[in-house]
């Protein structure tokens, strides 16, 4: 991703952050809780259909990657 795309993203996830409050609250809350065995389940739900699922499995390799997640939070 170059620099104007990642300054354009910075933009766009500040608004949906605000128009969605509860979202960067629960994984704030969920953050300690995830350990490698962890399950991550997310359901979406359209307006006109059926939920669709799907889960990961947090293996030891994706620790890292959480990690940083974690510190772009904190930023």
């Amino acid at each position: 991703m170059n620099p104007l795309e990642m300054m354009k993203f910075k933009g766009m996830f500040e608004k949906f952050v605000t128009r969605h409050p509860m979202l960067p609250k629960f994984f704030a809350r969920i953050q300690p809780e995830v350990k490698e065995g962890s399950v991550i389940e997310l359901t979406v739900t359209p307006p006109d259909g059926e939920p669709l699922k799907a889960n990961i499995k947090v293996q030891a390799e994706d620790m890292e990657l959480l990690q940083m997640i974690k510190n772009m939070q904190q930023k």
